[in-house]
């Protein structure tokens, strides 16, 4: 390859960044099994991201948080916020 046309391959953990973006505004979370979990109520909410912690457990996303607490019963869920039965993402 010529000089300035390397390429370069980064791997980006979006599914871990939602759960640092809840554990920076909860230090409560931070070092500890979580997830987060989307507004829905059915079985505690479908996991839409998971920390490290949790992961050691098994927990992964798009799991219900019912199968997740089976697998890690001290799991932390944080909630995304809901506004007219959708997701609200003003905070």
């Amino acid at each position: 390859m010529s000089r300035g046309t390397e390429r370069v391959v980064a791997l980006v953990d979006m599914d871990c960044f939602f759960m640092q973006v809840e554990q920076r505004f909860d230090p409560r979370l931070r070092g500890r099994p979580c997830a987060v979990v989307q507004y829905n109520q059915w079985q505690g909410g479908g996991i839409i991201a998971v920390s490290y912690e949790a992961r050691a457990f098994g927990v992964s996303r798009g799991m219900w948080a019912s199968e997740a607490r089976a697998l890690c019963p001290e799991l932390l869920l944080a909630r995304v916020p809901e506004a007219r039965g959708k997701a609200d993402l003003t905070r």
